[in-house]
C-alpha cells in the first residue's frame, strides 16, 4: 500500500476557488482504479490548508492517478490560486 499526503495552501482571496475544485477531484478518484482511500480535509486552524490523506494499492495506480485527466486539469486551473503544494510520502509503522 502507498500512503501519501498532498496539501495545498491557497493563496488569499482563492480559497473558495480551490476548495471547490478539490472537491471536484474526490469523485472521479474515488473511482479509480487502486484508489483505497481519498479524503479531503481543510485545516480548523488555518483555514484554506487543504490536506488530501490518500491511500493506494500499488506505485502504479498512484502514477496513473498523477497522470489522470482530472488531476491533470485540476492543477492547471487552480496554478494560480494555491500558494503552496507538497506531497508527503509516508511510511506506516504501526
Amino acid at each position: 500500500m502507498i500512503h501519501l499526503v498532498a496539501m495545498q495552501l491557497a493563496r488569499p482571496g482563492y480559497e473558495d476557488k480551490l476548495r471547490q475544485s478539490l472537491k471536484d477531484l474526490i469523485e472521479p478518484t474515488r473511482a479509480e482504479a487502486g484508489c483505497v482511500q481519498y479524503d479531503l480535509h481543510e485545516s480548523s486552524a488555518e483555514p484554506g490548508r487543504f490536506l488530501f490523506y490518500e491511500i493506494w494499492e500499488t506505485q502504479a495506480h498512484l502514477d496513473a492517478h498523477a497522470a489522470s485527466d482530472h488531476l491533470t486539469a485540476q492543477i492547471e486551473a487552480s496554478r494560480d490560486w494555491a500558494a503552496q503544494t507538497e506531497l508527503l510520502p509516508l511510511d506506516l509503522i504501526g
